[in-house]
C-alpha cells in the first residue's frame, strides 16, 4: 500500500508539474514591445491606404469640378461673343447714321460708338483673358464681365 500510495503520489505530482508548464507564462517586455510595434504598423498601413483614398477622392472631385466650370466658362464665352457680335452690328448701323448726321446728332452718334467700341475693347480683353487662363477669380471676373453687359445694354437701348 505504500508502494502504491508513493506510486499515486508520484503520477500525481509529475501531473501538476506537467500541468503547470503548460500554462502560458507572462510576456516579455519585449514581446510586449513587438506587439505594439506590429500593430502601430498595421495602423500605419490603415492610414496610408485611407489617405490614399481620400487623396483619390478628393482629385475626382477637382477634376469633376474643373470640368463643370470649363463648361461653364465655355458658356459664358459664347455670351461673351454674341454680345460682341450685337456691338458689331449696332457699330455698322451707327456708321450709316454718321453718314447723314450733322451737328449735335452726329456728336451724340459719334459719342455713342466711342462708348461702344470701349466696350467691345473690354470684351474683347476679357475674352483674351478667359482663353488664356484667368489669373483672378472666376466669380469676380464673371460679375465684372455682367457689368460690362449691362453697360452695353443701356448703351444699346440709348
Amino acid at each position: 500500500m505504500k508502494k502504491s500510495l508513493m506510486s499515486i503520489s508520484a503520477a500525481l505530482l509529475v501531473s501538476v508539474f506537467t500541468l503547470t508548464s503548460c500554462e502560458e507564462k507572462p510576456k516579455s517586455a519585449r514581446e510586449d514591445l513587438a506587439e505594439a510595434q506590429e500593430d502601430a504598423r498595421e495602423e500605419k498601413a490603415e492610414i496610408n491606404k485611407d489617405l490614399a483614398e481620400a487623396e483619390n477622392d478628393a482629385a475626382a472631385k477637382k477634376a469633376e469640378v474643373n470640368a463643370e466650370l470649363k463648361g461653364e466658362e465655355r458658356e459664358f464665352l459664347a455670351r461673351m461673343e454674341a454680345q460682341r457680335n450685337n456691338i458689331d452690328a449696332e457699330l455698322k448701323q451707327i456708321d450709316a447714321k454718321l453718314d447723314n448726321a450733322k451737328g449735335e446728332e452726329k456728336a451724340r452718334w459719334e459719342a455713342r460708338k466711342d462708348r461702344l467700341e470701349k466696350r467691345k475693347d473690354k470684351i474683347d480683353a476679357d475674352m483674351t483673358e478667359l482663353k488664356g487662363g484667368l489669373k483672378r477669380d472666376w466669380k469676380a471676373f464673371k460679375s465684372d464681365v455682367e457689368k460690362t453687359f449691362d453697360d452695353v445694354k443701356k448703351d444699346l437701348k440709348n
